[in-house]
């Protein structure tokens, strides 16, 4: 595999990373919300879990991008 190819396929692998780990902070979030809130109301269950799941694959991203572009 040349560099070209092998730079594209890290890239979309460290996105595919930063998807996941927002899809399961969302998740996690969304669940803990809903059972710790009495009426597990949707509005109050996934504003916050959009809001985390959002955070966390951006940070997630920032960090895959500095890391690949150090090497």
């Amino acid at each position: 595999m040349n560099d070209a190819s092998q730079g594209e396929s890290e890239k979309s692998k460290s996105r595919a990373m930063a998807i996941s780990i927002g899809f399961v902070a969302a998740f996690v979030t969304a669940v803990t919300v809903s059972l710790s809130t009495p009426d597990g109301n949707l509005v109050v269950t996934l504003v916050p879990a959009l809001a985390v799941g959002l955070v966390v694959f951006g940070l997630t991203s920032w960090r895959t991008r500095k890391r690949t572009s150090n090497r």
